[in-house]
């Protein structure tokens, strides 16, 4: 708690802080577009090694591609798992630094991708570099700098905690760090595109030993294994648990299906992330409804000022679909779908024609 706490505070901080020109300005640049200097960067030395036909750079700028690439998906995986509010919905004295988005916090892809870019950047440059001190120490700072700036405007912005990009920070360094040991393949594969020959000498320092490359390449996996265990740890399924709880009530007749066990909010409250109970209940008007490829029948229900939520009717729970145009309440299990970034009731316990003004009687999971 108390870590969950000064994450929250250091939020606070730099986000004060970062609320009056120049700092706003740096913040937000800093957090939105300095990740594309990292890869001009690295489009800029790719093409400079393939001039040179240096396959050895041009394979470590591929793996670092490849590592942020991969950084990234893992991104989309986790926040489909793991939701975390952004600051700037759960923190009042947070304001937000340029466009609010409704997607999961945790992690930072800007500050994933960053990284992982920067250790191909840190491989790739110091081959050319490491007989030049002056140069080599420039290269060194550019290449860690950027992805702490981007993790610092990340955070000054109201868009991540400090956990959730220095979580990304170790994802998207290890994504490409894992990826190291395939650096001679990856180099062979260059050579026969570019018609070259590896040279067999080389001179001292000018490239790390494979051992040491092997090396990093295991932690790396550690690194990511351990990460992912503390991930898998910490889920937070929004009701998903008691959705399956429910699920089994229903099969043995117990499912409370009672729209009073479900506390009353709008529309607009659960698409923009506000709501905090697990389960919630909404009235508006049907505007879509589809049954997917999975089984499921998804239901779009609109309120006026064009908000909306999904309405997801699993097999597991058969009930009765909607009609177009129908105005409904509808009642069930609060959840964000990270992968189409919505806000669902996954799945509907119960809908009924026209609005429900029944008091809520509460429950255990609000």
């Amino acid at each position: 708690m108390a870590l969950l706490d000064l994450d929250r505070s250091i939020t606070e901080t730099l986000n004060r802080a970062a609320q009056h020109q120049p700092l706003r300005l740096l913040a937000l640049v800093a957090a939105s577009y300095l990740l594309a200097v990292s890869v001009l960067l690295l489009l800029v030395l790719a093409i400079a090694a393939l001039r040179r036909r240096d396959s050895r750079r041009l394979a470590l700028l591929v793996l670092a591609a490849l590592g942020a690439a991969a950084a990234v998906g893992l991104n989309l995986l986790v926040s489909h798992l793991y939701f975390r509010l952004r600051p700037y919905w759960a923190l009042p004295a947070v304001h937000p630094i340029g466009p609010r988005r409704g997607d999961s916090s945790f992690f930072s892809a800007h500050a994933a991708a960053a990284a992982a870019l920067s250790v191909g950047l840190l491989s790739a440059g110091l081959r050319g570099a490491s007989h030049r001190t002056g140069w080599s120490w420039g290269w060194r700072l550019v290449a860690v700098g950027m992805p702490l700036l981007v993790a610092l405007g990340r955070v000054a912005i109201g868009a991540n905690y400090p956990l959730d990009v220095l979580v990304g920070l170790a994802i998207g360094a290890a994504c490409t760090a894992a990826l190291l040991p395939a650096r001679h393949p990856a180099q062979r594969l260059a050579d026969r595109l570019l018609h070259t020959h590896t040279t067999t000498v080389t001179a001292p320092g000018t490239a790390p030993a494979p051992s040491h490359e092997r090396r990093l390449g295991v932690i790396a996996v550690v690194l990511l294994a351990a990460l992912g265990g503390w991930m898998v740890a910490r889920v937070q399924d929004h009701g998903l648990r008691i959705a399956l709880n429910r699920a089994d009530g229903r099969l043995a007749h117990q499912l409370p299906t009672d729209a009073r066990l479900y506390r009353p909010t709008t529309i607009d409250q659960l698409a923009a992330g506000h709501w905090r109970p697990t389960r919630a209940r909404v009235y508006g008007q049907v505007t879509y409804v589809n049954r997917e490829l999975d089984g499921d029948i998804h239901v779009v229900l609109k309120a006026p000022d064009g908000s909306f939520v999904v309405l997801e009717i699993i097999p597991e729970l058969p009930i009765t679909a909607p009609h177009d145009d129908d105005r409904i309440t509808a009642w069930g299990v609060v959840r964000h779908d990270g992968l189409h970034n919505w806000w669902e009731l996954h799945p509907l316990i119960g809908w009924a024609h026209g609005q429900l003004t029944a008091a809520s009687t509460g429950g255990l999971d609000d």
